[in-house]
């Protein structure tokens, strides 16, 4: 078997076992940047696209039409409620806005939002693109930016403990 045949297996394994539990999902959606319309500033919005697992690194999710989808998590946010602007900063009133943007989305108050993420392709050219590398026809997850081989986990070694950790957290979490 081929190394994305392995991923795709391993992946249909970690959705199976998702599925089955009350693992928790969180919610996908495209980040739409403000705009301007003649004088009128029309805010952020969010365009909800997919239900998601948060799986480190990766998100994964099941299309309508029950294929796998992944990709590399990108920004996460929580939806809240507007509150008043405390301009403590240009970042933070980003920040502040990126929120309200998720409740006026319809997204529930304080229900986590991730944005921003990178589709990863689940056929030959898996492992060019994102956290995952392709080294000697084996399937790796990378922690950090420089892919650097010491960072390299096997990629079915890390879905799987990774669904492990979200089918049944350690007690407290």
């Amino acid at each position: 078997m081929d190394a994305a045949a392995d991923a795709r297996a391993a992946i249909a394994a970690a959705i199976t076992s998702l599925s089955a539990a009350p693992a928790r999902a969180e919610s996908l959606a495209e980040l739409h940047p403000p705009r301007w319309i003649g004088p009128i500033r029309r805010p952020s919005k969010f365009v909800p696209v997919a239900e998601v697992w948060r799986l480190g690194v990766l998100l994964l999710s099941v299309g309508s039409d029950d294929s796998a989808r992944l990709f590399a998590t990108g920004a996460v946010t929580r939806a809240r409620d507007p509150r008043h602007p405390n301009f403590t900063s240009v970042s933070g009133e980003e920040r502040r806005e990126v929120r309200e943007a998720a409740r006026r989305a319809g997204f529930a108050a304080g229900q986590t939002v991730n944005f921003g993420a990178l589709p990863l392709p689940l056929d030959d050219t898996l492992g060019s693109v994102g956290p995952l590398v392709l080294r000697d026809g084996r399937l790796f997850v990378s922690w950090d930016a420089t892919r650097d081989p010491r960072s390299l986990t096997p990629f079915a070694d890390y879905l799987a403990q990774r669904v492990e950790l979200l089918v049944d957290p350690p007690h407290g979490t």
